[in-house]
C-alpha cells in the first residue's frame, strides 16, 4: 500500500490559534491534514463558539479529526467559561466518596461531548511522592498508588461511559521530579524496580487505550541518555515488550523545554522511531509546518519509517473507531443540576488537617492574612493573581483588615501576640522565609491556615485546613465550613507524616 502525505498527518495532534477557522488555521490544517486538534484555553470563548469551531473545522478539512483538550478539572482547566468546573484530582480522593466522583466526572465529561470533545487527555496517574513537585501537586490523586489506580479507573470509567475517550499521564512517572519538563529535563534516578513498585502500578491497575509518554530522563534503566519521550529504551522496551502495552502512545508537547536540546524535526524523527504513534505539536504554525514537511519527505524516503508508519497508523485507526459521534444538547452545559451536584464535591473535599484548638464554627477574628496566587507552571492557566475572594467575604464576616503575605512583606509576628488570625495560603511552604515566618506566626498567636493549593502548607500549622485548590466554588465551600454551614468531611489523601518530614525541616 503506497503511503501518502495525508497517511504521516493522521498520526499529528495540532493545537491552533484563536476561537474561529482564522487563515492561519486554514493554512496549517490544510498543509498537515492532522488526525487530531488540541484545544487550550485560547481556543475557548463560550460553549457555542466552541461547538462551532469543531464543526467549522470538520467542514473545512471534509472529515472530522479527533478533538481532544487537557480537561483534568482544578488547576488544569481549559473548559471554564460557562461550563462546570471539576476540582482537583488530590480534591476528588479527599472526597472518600467514589460515587460522587463518578458523578462528577460524568458532569465534566458530557458537557465535553456536548461541545464537540472525544478525548480527554486525563487523568493524571502520577504518583506524586514528592511535595515540593513543580508541576504535578494536586493534579494527582495521591502520593499512595492504591488511591491513584481506585480514582483514577472512576475517572476513566466515567468519561469513557459519555463518550469521551481517556488518557494516562505522565508515562512513566513524574510523581517524583523536581524540575519542570515544561522549561528543562528532568532526572529521575530510579531503575526499574523503583519504577514497577512507585510509578507504574497505574498504568498497570487502570483500563486506558492511550498513554502519554513525557519528558524525563531515568539513567538508571535508559542506557541512551535521551528523553523518554524520544527514547526507545521507554517506548518500545519499556511499554510495548516489558509491560505488553499496546495502545495509543500520545507524545506530550513536542515543544516543550525538555526536549529542547533538540531541533523540532528531530524530535519528530527520533520520537516516531523510538516507538511514539501521535506527534504532537501545540503551538507555532510556522514550525509545525515547517516540521511536518520536513518530516514527510523523511517518512516517503526511509523504508523503516514506513514500516513504523503502518504500525501507528493501525493504532491510530483502531483507537478513532472507537469514538462514538453522538453528543447530548449543549443545553447541558452549565446546567443548575450540574452546579448543584459538582458544589457537593467541592463541600466534601474540604479537610482538616490539624485541629490541636481549632473550633467550628470560628466566631471571632482579628486579622485575614492572604498570599496571593503564585505563577505556576504553564500548564495551570487559572492562577488568581488577585485577593481571593474567599479572603474579602472572611473579611466583611469578621469585620476584619485584610493583610497581604509575600516574602517581600515586613510583618512583625511580634504585632500578633495572641491575634486570632486566617491565613489564606499558596505554596507558602516552597518559600524558606514565608515558612519560617508561618511556624513563628502560630506559636505567638491564635492561627488557622487555609491552604488552597498543594495541601503541604497545612502541616505548617496547629489550626488548617486544605482545599486542594481555588475555585469559586471550593472558596465558598471552605467558607461554610468556617461559618458553621456545613462540616468538614474531607479525608487527607496523602501520608501526612511522610509529608511532614520533608517538608517541615
Amino acid at each position: 500500500m503506497a503511503i501518502s502525505k495525508s497517511d504521516i498527518g493522521k498520526l499529528f495532534m495540532i493545537g491552533l490559534y484563536g476561537t474561529e477557522l482564522e487563515t492561519s488555521n486554514m493554512d496549517v490544517l490544510k498543509e498537515i491534514k492532522p488526525g487530531f486538534v488540541i484545544f487550550f484555553s485560547r481556543n475557548v470563548e463560550t460553549p457555542e463558539k466552541l461547538l462551532k469551531f469543531t464543526e467549522d473545522i470538520s467542514n473545512f478539512l471534509g472529515y472530522r479529526p479527533v478533538f481532544a483538550i487537557d480537561q483534568e478539572g482544578g488547576n488544569v482547566t481549559r473548559l471554564r467559561e460557562g461550563f462546570t468546573i471539576l476540582p482537583s484530582h488530590m480534591a476528588c480522593t479527599a472526597t472518600n466518596d467514589p460515587e460522587l466522583v463518578y458523578n462528577g466526572v460524568s458532569v465534566m465529561a458530557k458537557e465535553m461531548k456536548a461541545v464537540g470533545i472525544d478525548w480527554n487527555l486525563a487523568p493524571v496517574v502520577d504518583v506524586n511522592r514528592n511535595p515540593y513537585n513543580p508541576v504535578i501537586g494536586i493534579r494527582s490523586f495521591s502520593d499512595i498508588a492504591l488511591y491513584v489506580i481506585k480514582y483514577g479507573t472512576i475517572f476513566a470509567y466515567a468519561c469513557e461511559n459519555a463518550g469521551i475517550k481517556t488518557c494516562l499521564k505522565h508515562f512513566p512517572g513524574l510523581g517524583d521530579v523536581f524540575i519542570d519538563p515544561h522549561f528543562s529535563l528532568p532526572v529521575v534516578r530510579k531503575g526499574y524496580n523503583e519504577m514497577f513498585n512507585e510509578d507504574l502500578p497505574p498504568f498497570l491497575g487502570i483500563n486506558c487505550d492511550s498513554w502519554m509518554p513525557t519528558h524525563v530522563n531515568l539513567p538508571l534503566f535508559q542506557d541512551d541518555n535521551l528523553p523518554a519521550s524520544l527514547s526507545k529504551k521507554i517506548l518500545t522496551t519499556l511499554a510495548r515488550e516489558m509491560l505488553s502495552y499496546d495502545g495509543l502512545l500520545v507524545a506530550d508537547d513536542l515543544l516543550m523545554g525538555g526536549v529542547s536540546e533538540f531541533d523540532v524535526t528531530q524530535r519528530l524523527k527520533l520520537s516516531f522511531e523510538a516507538g511514539m504513534d501521535v506527534l504532537t505539536i501545540c503551538h507555532e504554525p510556522e514550525t509545525q509546518l515547517k516540521a511536518f514537511n520536513q518530516f514527510v519527505e523523511w517518512v516517503l524516503t526511509d523504508e523503516d519509517a514506513k514500516k513504523r508508519l503502518y504500525e501507528s497508523l493501525n493504532r491510530v485507526n483502531e483507537f478513532t473507531h472507537k469514538i462514538k459521534n453522538e453528543r447530548p444538547p449543549l443545553s447541558i452545559v452549565g446546567s443548575n443540576e450540574h452546579r448543584e451536584l459538582m458544589q457537593k464535591l467541592y463541600e466534601k473535599s474540604v479537610t482538616v488537617v490539624n485541629s490541636e484548638r481549632l473550633q467550628l464554627p470560628v466566631e471571632n477574628i482579628d486579622y485575614i492574612i492572604t498570599m496571593l496566587a503564585p505563577p505556576g507552571s504553564p500548564v495551570n492557566e487559572n492562577d488568581l493573581n488577585a485577593v481571593p475572594h474567599l479572603a474579602k467575604k472572611l473579611a466583611e464576616r469578621y469585620c476584619s483588615e485584610i493583610l497581604i503575605l509575600t516574602d517581600k512583606t515586613n510583618l512583625n509576628v511580634d504585632n500578633y501576640k495572641g491575634k486570632r488570625i486566617i491565613l489564606i495560603s499558596f505554596d507558602a511552604y516552597k518559600n524558606n522565609l514565608l515558612k519560617r515566618y508561618i511556624i513563628e506566626l502560630d506559636k505567638v498567636s491564635n492561627l488557622i491556615i487555609i491552604a488552597m493549593r498543594n495541601p503541604y502548607d497545612a502541616l505548617l500549622c496547629k489550626n488548617s485546613i486544605v482545599t486542594f485548590g481555588a475555585l469559586e466554588g471550593q472558596q465558598n465551600a471552605v467558607y461554610d465550613v468556617l461559618s458553621g454551614k456545613i462540616k468538614p468531611l474531607g479525608v487527607l489523601p496523602f501520608n501526612k507524616s511522610k509529608a511532614e518530614k520533608e517538608v517541615i525541616r
